[in-house]
Order: structure tokens, then sequence, then C-alpha cells
């Protein structure tokens, strides 16, 4: 449950990053989480998909680092894309 509430943040928070930078497709991207977190690259991707059409779709590369980083806390560590 507290899962779905740190990925609707990453989404908003994704999509904020591709209109500041002028991302119109993210190709890759990394995110670390707590060791706990029941977040993986699938889930992440797919709930990406459905939130962010415009920037993510199923080409797009996700890697999910787990760390010694508070519960509920996502780094997003890396978003490379292409320019519009």
């Amino acid at each position: 449950m507290h899962d779905s509430f740190l990925m609707q943040n990453i989404s908003k928070s994704l999509n904020n990053i591709c209109m500041d930078n002028g991302i119109k497709k993210i190709t890759s991207m990394e995110i670390s989480v707590n060791f706990n977190s029941h977040i993986n690259e699938e889930n992440l991707l797919e709930h990406l998909i459905d939130m962010n059409k415009g920037f993510v779709d199923k080409y797009t590369k996700v890697k999910v680092v787990f760390g010694d980083m508070p519960e509920l806390t996502a780094t997003i560590r890396k978003v490379e894309g292409e320019k519009k």
C-alpha cells in the first residue's frame, strides 16, 4: 500500500523532471529505495507506463537499487532521455 504512494510520487517527480528539462521520452532511469520496499523494475515500469504515457513506454529501461535509506523514500539517481 505504502509503495503505491511512493510510486505515485516517483511518477509525479519524473513528470516534473521531464517538463523542466525538455525531455520528451525517457530512455532509461535509475532509482534507489529502501531494502524493505516492494518496488521492483517490473511493477515500477508498469506503473510509469500507465501514469507517464507520454514519457515512458515498454522500451524504457528501469533500474531499482536497494539501499540503506529511510522507508517510503526514493531517490531518482539518473534519468536519460530524448530532448524535444
